[in-house]
């Protein structure tokens, strides 16, 4: 009878892959650490100062000035967009009847574009305007940008082709 011998070299390469792979997983989790930490921050200021009794929804806006919106419904059943400056902490609560939604700037551009994938749309404030910010990429793959007033829905900027 013969006695098979321990393969030292597969337990080592097995073992450094399965720690490779937790590595990996802890660098990925610890990466997310601070949109989740922003996005929580976020939410209870938005739910302690516009009463929000559900969340449906949470944008990180990064342009000249940095802004985190959160949409939900407040305790008197109000859709609303609270948008936060990131650096002040100063708050503003749209009602989400005064503008058009996200889906609503979401259909502006498939129609107007058709694009091949939405990277973003995000909630923000450009000077004294709020607006909707369109990353996508056209059907050649392209990167393109399109901003609509969150007040009327009248295209504002685009950069196409980058």
């Amino acid at each position: 009878m013969r006695h098979r011998r321990f393969d030292w070299v597969k337990f080592f390469v097995i073992t450094g892959l399965i720690v490779l792979i937790i590595g990996a997983i802890g660098v990925y989790a610890k990466s997310l650490s601070p949109y989740q930490q922003l996005r929580g921050q976020a939410e209870k200021i938005a739910t302690n100062r516009a009463n929000l009794k559900t969340i449906n929804g949470f944008w990180w806006y990064n342009r000249d000035k940095s802004y985190l919106t959160v949409a939900g419904n407040t305790k008197k059943n109000q859709a609303v967009y609270v948008v936060i400056q990131e650096k002040t902490g100063k708050v503003n609560i749209l009602n989400q009847k005064s503008g058009i939604t996200r889906q609503q700037a979401l259909q502006q551009i498939n129609q107007s574009a058709s694009p091949k994938k939405i990277l973003d749309a995000s909630l923000g404030k450009r000077g004294s305007e709020f607006v909707w910010d369109i990353g996508y990429l056209s059907k050649s793959g392209k990167l393109n940008y399109v901003t609509y007033s969150f007040r009327s829905g009248e295209q504002l900027n685009a950069i196409k082709n980058l």
